[in-house]
């Protein structure tokens, strides 16, 4: 196991918690920013002032954040969530402006991320892989495919993409290419294993415009994710990936999928000791679903580790003696109550074929982004709904 020295990690350029007194004045700004969209939305101060506090009430009520104690600092912006873009940017402005419209005419509501899978190359043989009947020793799309895609994705004007896969490095260079194709002024993450992302491939997309990178690993323990992995290489570069990412200005999110025997105290609080030590500054946890390589199998969470992993949550986000570690969001938990942010809500997905999916998890191609439109793709993720959640608007 790679160790490095959380104070050192934590003064490595890139990212940092802020929290106490810097944090006010963040959400001063951002209090400012929204009621400023909402005034330009709205002349009438007062329905102004009553859509911004149905915006506040909704997240609090489905993110139970109200008392948040910490943001992440990269560069000059903030972000509380990876599916956020930073603030202030103009992408923020324009997410903000896209949930303003959304309690106006939710059925006219624009998606607010795309998840791209530009790739059936990888080199793991993940056991819990949900796009394992795709995996390939030969890409389906083309690089044309994925920039006529690219270039529907940006006329549908949705601000934040992230590359799947596969693993996207094994699509690197057409990667890299397809960020310079749609410009700068989207936010780029990647869904990676970390596999090969050396310092050089780091600062090239960092360069480029990347803004995060959601590295899978699946236990604190190097020997259990390598095996859950099957690669006796993942966990090393797990460690490489974080590493390159942080000193090339990448934010860094840890994503862990974790089976039933994972779910205890002790190992969640290993998980995120490690993530603080290795300067992450996001966790994020993703429970195992019933598609891929573990479709049919008995490996849902049960009620015992969902509170768990809950009460977790809400304990390590909230006190104020792990001000200093990574947020952790665990979105599963606030969908079984509020509604899948999927199915055409706030994202869909596109898989390694080019085939619409209402989440990477729900497997039932709805059309293929290649022929048909993003627009079409929305109507038809809508239509078709989530698998496990009711329709309802998240934010």
């Amino acid at each position: 196991m790679l160790n490095m020295n959380s104070d050192k990690a934590e003064r490595q350029p890139g990212t940092t918690i802020v929290s106490g007194y810097r944090l006010l004045f963040v959400r001063l700004g951002v209090a400012v920013t929204i009621l400023f969209i909402s005034f330009r939305k709205n002349r009438n101060p007062l329905k102004a002032i009553s859509l911004l506090h149905a915006l506040i009430k909704e997240r609090v009520k489905l993110h139970e954040n109200a008392g948040e104690i910490k943001v992440v600092k990269a560069g000059l912006r903030y972000y509380w969530s990876v599916n956020i873009p930073g603030w202030p940017s103009e992408n923020f402005d324009h997410f903000i402006s896209n949930e303003f419209n959304r309690i106006y005419s939710p059925e006219n509501s624009n998606l607010q991320t795309i998840i791209f899978a530009i790739t059936n190359l990888c080199p793991l043989s993940c056991i819990h892989c949900y796009e394992s009947d795709n995996i390939s020793d030969k890409n389906r799309l083309t690089i044309h495919d994925l920039r006529l895609v690219m270039d529907k994705i940006r006329e549908k004007r949705i601000k934040h993409i992230q590359f799947s896969g596969g693993e996207p490095l094994n699509r690197f260079d057409d990667m890299i290419e397809l960020m310079l194709h749609s410009g700068r002024k989207n936010e780029y993450w990647i869904n990676t294993s970390g596999f090969g992302l050396t310092a050089e491939k780091a600062r090239i997309m960092k360069e480029n415009g990347m803004t995060g990178a959601i590295i899978s690993l699946d236990d604190w323990d190097e020997t259990n994710h390598n095996n859950f992995r099957q690669n006796n290489r993942s966990f090393y570069w797990v460690m490489e990936a974080v590493k390159n990412c942080r000193e090339a200005g990448i934010i860094v999110c840890l994503s862990v999928c974790p089976v039933r025997d994972f779910v205890t105290e002790y190992n969640l609080g290993r998980f995120h000791q490690l993530a603080k030590d290795i300067g992450a500054a996001f966790v994020r946890i993703m429970e195992p679903r019933n598609a891929g390589r573990f479709l049919g199998k008995d490996i849902l969470l049960r009620e015992p580790e969902i509170d768990i992993i809950h009460r977790f949550v809400l304990s390590r986000n909230h006190d104020r003696a792990y001000r200093k570690y990574p947020i952790i969001q665990f979105p599963g938990y606030y969908q079984r109550k509020s509604g899948c942010i999927g199915a055409g809500n706030r994202y869909i997905y596109i898989d390694t074929n080019g085939d619409f999916h209402v989440c990477p998890f729900c497997r039932k191609s709805l059309g293929n982004a290649v022929t048909a439109s993003i627009t079409e793709g929305i109507e038809r993720a809508r239509a078709s709904g989530c698998h496990k959640f009711k329709q309802r608007a998240l934010f």
